[in-house]
């Protein structure tokens, strides 16, 4: 039992990373998770409102922004749209991440529903805040705040001071070659994004540059 409840985070941060990749949804951030539904599943995502339709009592619902249902032979995705995008966009890429992550739902085991939750917390995360691309930032000299993921992520106050949270934690060099398979085609797929809000400093010896340079100076003699 005690493996079935360890949360599976490689699996997580490794699906998220070839959604990355692949999606041509995901070109830059912040984006559409409504979007990202419709490109990487056959889920429906649909309003609290529109739940009424479905005959679905939207009070059982509780407090979430977003939550699965499987209705008529098929998943749903409710969202709450009165509630701020950047809150909601989050829970609905939560809910995608528990069919994309292959978790059963038919699991009553409240352990290994708290593994699944934590999974696709950190699967979200991912999506919404790619550790490269922060990680890229840090080497460029820009501290990672909350003010700067919620301004350029457009991701909430929770998420942003969660993220933070979860990097310090986080040791790169201890990833496995398969968490680390896509962190080059990462940081080449979103580099104009990069780019755009901090630009690469050019402190590296460039050998060419310097030849160049020295054929001038000995021109002079």
């Amino acid at each position: 039992m005690a493996s079935n409840t360890k949360p599976n985070f490689s699996a997580a941060y490794s699906k998220a990373n070839e959604i990355l990749v692949k999606s041509r949804v995901i070109s830059a951030f912040p984006f559409s998770p409504i979007d990202l539904v419709k490109e990487q599943s056959a889920i429906k995502c649909r309003t609290y409102k529109k739940a009424r339709k479905y005959g679905i009592d939207i009070t059982a619902f509780g407090s979430e922004s977003a939550t699965i249902f499987e209705y008529g032979g098929r998943q749903i995705i409710f969202y709450d749209d009165s509630k701020l995008m950047a809150h909601v966009k989050y829970s609905i890429l939560h809910e995608l991440g528990h069919p994309l992550n292959n978790h059963d739902f038919s699991v009553t085991d409240k352990e290994i529903y708290g593994r699944y939750e934590v999974e696709t917390n950190y699967f979200a995360a991912q999506l919404l805040m790619p550790e490269q691309v922060l990680r890229e930032f840090t080497n460029r000299g820009i501290r990672i705040t909350k003010e700067f993921l919620m301004q350029h992520f457009e991701v909430s106050e929770t998420a942003a001071k969660k993220r933070i949270e979860t990097l310090a934690k986080t040791t790169v060099e201890w990833r496995s070659r398969q968490e680390k398979e896509f962190d080059d085609v990462i940081l080449f797929k979103f580099a104009a994004f990069i780019d755009s809000i901090c630009p690469p400093r050019k402190n590296y010896y460039d050998f060419e540059d310097e030849y160049d340079r020295q054929c001038k100076r000995d021109s002079w003699y």
